[in-house]
């Protein structure tokens, strides 16, 4: 039985008609009592300490169905790509170390030659064979589910799925089909493939409305059955001359929900973030000395292998935060 029949979407199957013989009525149904435990009580649950929130990008994307709805133009790809890139290479997002996993890259509205433009738009570069893998074509619908579906089967170990775009995705709606049942039918297979596998998030990237409206919910093109059936939503707005990133999650730790972003080297920013992540932070700390710290020295104090305090150390050194003067480790501010 493959994903399909398990969500009863597979298409019904053509029985032969048969003749079948008149049968008594049936006796009188019985009222059974509710089976105990079908009924729980809220003050045992607030008594349970539940598992924490399961990020698939800490502090940022939890596990789930989301959506990543930007005007066009407005950068959402190279955003998307760089948090591909993070996650495939796992580097820091925003603030955040990010655990190194597999990406499956939908992408609908490219060919290879542009895919790699905006992949070296996007700083991606010296990735692991197999970490980012990507598609430019793929079926509609839910046969395009049931092939994602099938990838993950195949390769467990790929946590992050990005559709781009939601719109070349989709099906067609039957003609007599509403635009809310439409939007419902197109989202929620996708939120079922989550529900069912723990740890992995599929981002879909769509379009905004031209109108300006005064709830972002409403900025989403389409009816409110796309927003209803996702479980979290980023919207990527522009204000003047600043760009801001609104997000709304059912698993959302954080106070504040609207971040000005900014651009730079190809990369999206957290204007008032931080710059460093906790791992980065701590390396810092530890350099700060006078003359700096020889790699193994610095192994010794963060309590992790030699060849694991280089690769940070040289990784830190890509991206401009330390020095190295042939012999010790220093920052490079």
């Amino acid at each position: 039985m493959n994903f399909l029949d398990e969500l009863g979407l597979a298409p019904p199957i053509e029985l032969p008609v048969r003749t079948i013989a008149p049968r008594r009525p049936p006796p009188p149904v019985r009222v059974v009592a509710a089976v105990p435990g079908a009924i729980r009580d809220a003050c045992d649950l607030l008594k349970t300490e539940c598992a924490p929130v399961n990020y698939v990008i800490p502090g940022w994307i939890p596990e789930g169905l989301m959506l990543l709805a930007a005007p066009p133009k407005a950068g959402k790809s190279t955003l998307i790509l760089q948090i591909a890139a993070c996650m495939a290479g796992g580097l820091p997002f925003w603030g955040r170390d990010v655990p190194k996993a597999k990406v499956l890259m939908i992408d609908l509205e490219t060919n290879e030659r542009r895919l790699r433009r905006k992949l070296e738009v996007a700083g991606v570069s010296g990735l692991e064979a197999g970490m980012l893998q990507y598609a430019t074509t793929w079926p509609r619908g839910l046969a395009g589910v049931q092939q994602i579906a099938d990838v993950l089967d195949r390769d467990p170990g790929i946590k992050l799925v990005i559709v781009d775009t939601l719109q070349r995705f989709r099906d067609n709606a039957p003609a007599r089909q509403n635009a809310y049942a439409a939007d419902y039918d197109t989202m929620a297979p996708l939120q079922q493939l989550c529900r069912e596998r723990a740890g992995l998030a599929i981002v879909c990237i769509h379009h905004k409305r031209k109108a300006a409206s005064d709830d972002p919910i409403d900025s989403i093109n389409g009816s409110s059955a796309i927003a209803g059936a996702v479980d979290t939503i980023w919207l990527m707005s522009r204000k003047g001359g600043d760009y801001f990133l609104y997000v709304q999650a059912r698993d959302w730790e954080q106070e504040q929900d609207e971040f000005r972003l900014e651009r730079a080297d190809g990369k999206w920013t957290l204007a008032d973030g931080p710059r460093y992540s906790q791992n980065e932070a701590e390396v810092l700390k530890y350099l700060d000395i006078p003359g700096g710290m020889k790699a193994p020295q610095l192994a010794e104090a963060l309590g992790i292998g030699r060849q694991a305090a280089y690769e940070r150390l040289k990784r830190m050194q890509n991206l401009g935060y330390v020095r190295y003067d042939g012999d010790f480790w220093q920052p490079a501010v």
